[in-house]
């Protein structure tokens, strides 16, 4: 128990922290049918590709052979018809662990699994999806499969090295041995602070190489024979993700042209977006619990400083940049909601409903990219009154900048 209240220390706002030492105490219990049957127009598919980029070897071992190797899960629109729905885990083996494995063991989602591509006039907008640090691509289904039924392309990346897959689909091995987080020297603060420096750089680092991988990869899927040749827009791609993976979302649309929009679902920021900003409209979504509350009284001051210091980053990043940028809090929520965890443990009292969460977080996440990907104005993000209380809402707009005169680093 001490152990991991130590990790959630060092890895603060990055893993489950606020109640998460209270999710790890009991054995999770997944239902059957755990997520509710998406809204969206469109039935869901679902299919994995497991990409080496030869370009890159692989920084999280020491044989100098390895290649740097990416997997994705797609969730996309699917044509109606018949078909198997897929697992929760598609393969449990792959999972680090063997207790989450047993417990899902019979969870299935909404998803066909490899059902065939629908139809859409030039293509669906794609969204990259990044899971949060130490979790995994299927993370997220409770937002990914949601937001493939409403006609987006949903590609979620699995970050090896700093994940809980232990095996790639086919059955081969992944073994870290190299790249390890600094050694804990007891002072909390000092700890967290050289955590986060190693995540910034090498960890950061590699998950961006992943992601522009992953966007030259998809240039190849829409250009090529097979199912989503000719069904991707990819004048019109978003970034989301969860804690790391919506730090990443955010840098990402700094880093690369091809991203024009990002939503960051709780995750405090790394890399040069937090000092300079971005061109790219930016909706943060953050929970509504005090993560001091849950480490004993003299750790708490350590703590506020830190989390001082994650909203010093947020704000300079947000007057640095020159586009739209959205901040929601959503009260009753802790880290875990923002991913399917909410779904699978016991509620720590003050917590709103999970699924209650999840359509919060569901419905800002898409009216944010309908409003930037598609140009549908959404009144949700527009100042009218919302149907959720539990959101306090802060807008900052800016004037639109022309795509001609953006300067992406």
């Amino acid at each position: 128990m001490r152990t991991f209240v130590k990790v959630a220390a060092v890895l603060l706002l990055l893993v489950i922290v606020g109640g998460g030492y209270f999710l790890y105490r009991v054995s999770p219990k997944i239902p059957e049918r755990p997520f509710l049957k998406p809204a969206g127009p469109f039935p869901v598919g679902t299919r994995e590709y497991d990409w080496i980029d030869s370009s890159r070897a692989e920084r999280y071992t020491t044989n100098p052979d390895d290649k740097r190797r990416v997997v994705v899960q797609i969730w996309y629109p699917a044509a109606a018809g018949p078909g198997d729905t897929a697992r929760y885990l598609l393969r449990p083996e792959e999972f680090a662990s063997q207790l989450g494995a047993r417990a899902a063991r019979k969870a299935l989602t909404n998803s066909v699994f490899e059902g065939p591509v629908a139809s859409g006039e030039g293509g669906f907008p794609v969204l990259l999806y990044n899971h949060g640090g130490m979790w995994t691509r299927w993370s997220a289904t409770f937002a990914t499969e949601w937001l493939a039924s409403q006609g987006y392309v949903v590609v979620s990346i699995e970050h090896f090295g700093f994940n809980q897959t232990v095996k790639f689909p086919d059955g081969s091995p992944f073994a870290a041995d190299t790249l390890q987080l600094p050694k804990e020297t007891g002072d909390g603060e000092k700890d967290a602070i050289a955590s986060w420096a190693y995540l910034n750089d090498p960890v950061f680092q590699i998950w961006k190489g992943d992601a522009r991988f992953v966007l030259d990869r998809l240039e190849a899927l829409n250009r090529d024979p097979g199912p989503f040749q000719g069904k991707l827009d990819l004048a019109r791609i978003g970034a989301f993700g969860w804690s790391f993976g919506g730090a990443l979302a955010v840098q990402l649309t700094r880093d690369d042209p091809r991203v024009i929009a990002a939503v960051d679902h709780d995750g405090q920021l790394f890399d040069d977006v937090r000092e300079h900003g971005t061109t790219r409209p930016v909706l943060q979504i953050h929970h509504g619990v005090d993560d001091a509350l849950a480490y004993e009284e003299k750790e708490r001051p350590a703590v506020r400083r830190l989390l001082a210091l994650v909203e010093s980053w947020d704000s300079t990043a947000r007057m640095a940049s020159t586009a739209d940028w959205y901040a929601a809090r959503v009260e009753g929520t802790d880290h875990g909601d923002f991913s399917d965890l909410g779904l699978f443990y016991p509620r720590p009292e003050g917590r709103i409903d999970p699924r209650r969460g999840h359509e919060i977080i569901n419905a800002y996440t898409l009216a944010f990219f309908d409003q930037y990907l598609r140009g549908r104005q959404s009144e949700l993000l527009g100042g009218a009154a919302s149907p959720f209380p539990e959101v306090t809402l802060r807008t900052w707009k800016r004037a639109p900048v022309a795509a001609d005169s953006v300067a992406i680093r």
